[in-house]
């Protein structure tokens, strides 16, 4: 009998803590993580692995020991049904849409934001896994198998869909406020004072502003709310070009968790666009960017690809990349695992020459608009995720201006407002963001939940129950347990290499 890795979460372990080069403040082996190798995981593992602080790079999956490492790292989120613009993301867009009606470039308006993820992501090299071959694995129990592949959903399939295309159109429109001023009279003519009998005159202005509070309060509503009927959406500000512009962006998705032909076609492409974004703003060495570890880092995922739910339309669960073509030109790259709760930012490059367009943020704002068109047909999925905030970095605060923005407590693993989280960082590098000090993590697992740990040892398919009896650090595994949370300590399968 054997295991279908199509269905499930194997991941292998790496016992000892890393400690490397840290590449935001170039300390040498001061960035602490755990971490594991993901021969596949389930969508489902996925997004609870991220609500636990975890984060991909290629088939490497890790977890900063935020206690300890130099430059904590926060997993941030962006609730997209409530975004808002601020004047700087407007001004982003406005600028970019005026670059395709125009073509005119401002080089000299260089950005100073960071990519969606830095570069300085420090990855494991793949495990030694001569023996692993799931195929072959043992599985004692006939009925507990039987029972395992009738909860678990089935995640292997052919993406056939072709990659979704989206057109840009229409103009651009400016918004001027114009403010009154009032001179004071430090001398009044006999006759022209105030009568101190009665109360002082309103001004037009004012006198206005009441009477439409009272129109609007007889139709129910309130000026507040008027307010924000008004506001343009950030669809809205995206479309503004007009239909006479000089350049014509596309924006493709295209999936990467199973090769396909679209991907094969763009991957030369993207792999020397990569090239020059890695030596122009992080300074790689050509020698350092192969085509292989490119592969590695931004292509291979371990996620296996999952449809929407009830028939929806739309490109499924998995890993994607979403390219930004200016005329035939490929400018942009935003690597995106597409989760049920969240689109998740892995990686965004693009064309250096482009610079001064400020692409990191336009790429962010592009990924909440595609996050927010999936959220009307599944409103479960109603969050961008853009990887990791650390405070001490300058060049990663453009994601705190993602309003409205939350930070995920490391200690309860619940969601805090950015807002209140920046005045307890200003203060220490690390701390439980969470104030409620009664607050406990509710993903902590319990012991039984640790004994039914999956784990596949000489090829064997066991329960930790059983294997901790030849386990040589039993321990381990409750430290394990513990970073992965109690829904993954049950789902995953752990693949124990013999010593």
């Amino acid at each position: 009998m054997s295991l279908k890795l199509s269905e499930i979460s194997c991941v292998q372990w790496f016992e000892d803590i890393e400690k490397h080069r840290c590449g935001y403040c170039n300390q040498e082996n001061t960035s602490i993580s755990n971490g594991m190798w993901a021969h596949s995981l389930t969508v489902d593992d996925y997004q609870n692995l991220i609500d636990r602080g975890w984060r991909r790079s290629g088939m490497y999956c890790y977890k900063p020991v935020m206690a300890e490492t130099c430059c904590p790292q926060y997993t941030i989120k962006c609730d997209v049904k409530n975004f808002s613009l601020s004047k700087s993301q407007k001004k982003v867009i406005k600028k970019f849409n005026k670059f395709l009606e125009t073509d005119i470039l401002n080089k000299k308006d260089i950005s100073t934001e960071e990519g969606h993820d830095s570069a300085h992501i420090f990855i494991r090299d793949n495990p030694n896994t001569q023996n692993f071959d799931v195929s072959s694995v043992y599985v004692e129990n006939k009925e507990e198998e039987d029972e395992r592949e009738s909860r678990l959903p089935i995640c292997d399939r052919a993406l056939e869909k072709a990659p979704q295309e989206q057109q840009d159109t229409p103009g651009e429109t400016k918004n001027c406020n114009n403010t009154e001023k009032s001179t004071p009279t430090t001398s009044l003519s006999v006759g022209m004072g105030p009568d101190s009998s009665k109360p002082p005159c309103k001004k037009a202005k004012l006198m206005r502003l009441e009477r439409k509070k009272e129109k609007l309060l007889k139709k129910g509503l309130t000026i507040e709310k008027k307010m924000n009927s008004n506001q343009k959406s950030i669809e809205q500000f995206l479309k503004e070009i007009p239909s006479n512009a000089k350049h014509r962006l596309k924006i493709r998705l295209i999936p990467t968790s199973i090769p396909n032909d679209e991907w094969k076609l763009a991957e030369q492409a993207e792999f020397q666009l990569y090239r020059r974004y890695q030596m122009a703003v992080h300074n790689d060495p050509p020698a350092k960017l192969e085509l292989t570890k490119f592969r590695s880092f931004l292509v291979k995922s371990p996620i296996k690809p999952k449809e929407f739910p009830n028939d929806i339309d739309g490109p499924g669960y998995g890993s994607f990349h979403q390219q930004y073509w200016l005329d035939d030109k490929l400018i942009a790259v935003g690597v995106l695992d597409i989760l049920p709760k969240c689109v998740s930012s892995v990686y965004f490059f693009y064309d250096p020459e482009y610079r001064s367009l400020t692409l990191g943020t336009y790429g962010s704002l592009r990924e909440i608009e595609l996050t927010r068109s999936f959220s009307e047909t599944l409103p479960e999925l109603n969050s961008y995720y853009m990887g990791f905030y650390i405070h001490s970095c300058p060049k990663m605060r453009y994601k705190g201006k993602l309003s409205p923005s939350f930070l995920l407590c490391p200690e309860t693993y619940e969601w805090m407002t950015i807002e209140k989280c920046l005045a307890i960082l200003n203060e220490k590098k690390y701390a439980r963001l969470n104030e409620n000090l009664d607050a406990l993590d509710e993903g902590f697992p319990s012991q039984e939940d640790i004994l039914q740990m999956r784990v596949i040892y000489d090829s064997v398919f066991m329960h930790f129950k059983d294997y901790k009896r030849m386990c040589d650090e039993p321990g381990l595994f409750k430290e394990i347990a513990g970073l992965v949370g109690k829904r993954c300590c049950r789902s995953l399968v752990f693949w124990e290499n013999l010593k």
